[in-house]
């Protein structure tokens, strides 16, 4: 347990409501984006440490979040521009842990916005870590992080069961 368990996890129903209406805005600057990969390392960082100590009930420690895992296509991935470098024509459904999950987004090589149907406004990232980039690159949905930043953010104190 941390100490300041209660801190880290107001600040993750924050990043949450931060996030959530970022999936909103239409009007974004050259700021927007920097505020949103904050909300996601800092969202990231709070969840493991969070983990880590145990500050979470072991439910939460070994949920899995539902992502798209698209594989490289043979050119060596760009963090600057992914198009090239992965498939995105034929993306299969994959889960992460939470641990993997804040790994990949803590230590990302790639990491970029994905916009659905409609194009101005913010549905997700692609990442990839520093360690998959070679293999294959993440969407994950921004609804389902900011569902994970607001569940862990608001349990009240971990349920007992057995470790995750």
């Amino acid at each position: 347990m941390i100490e300041d368990a209660i801190q880290w996890k107001d600040e993750l129903v924050k990043v949450a409501d931060r996030l959530e209406a970022k999936t909103k805005q239409t009007r974004w600057t050259d700021r927007t984006g920097v505020l949103i990969e904050r909300d996601f390392i800092v969202g990231t960082y709070a969840m493991q440490k969070l983990v880590d100590s145990r500050d979470v009930s072991a439910e939460l420690r070994r949920r899995h979040i539902p992502v798209r895992r698209y594989e490289l296509t043979g050119k060596p991935p760009d963090p600057a521009d992914v198009a090239d470098s992965y498939d995105f024509e034929n993306g299969r459904r994959s889960t992460l842990s939470v641990k993997k999950l804040c790994h990949e987004i803590m230590h990302s090589f790639a990491f970029t916005f994905f916009c659905g149907e409609t194009a101005d406004l913010f549905d997700g990232i692609y990442v990839s870590s520093d360690r998959d980039k070679r293999r294959h690159i993440y969407l994950v949905l921004a609804s389902d992080f900011i569902a994970l930043c607001s569940d862990v953010g608001s349990e009240k104190r971990p349920h007992s069961g057995s470790p995750g």
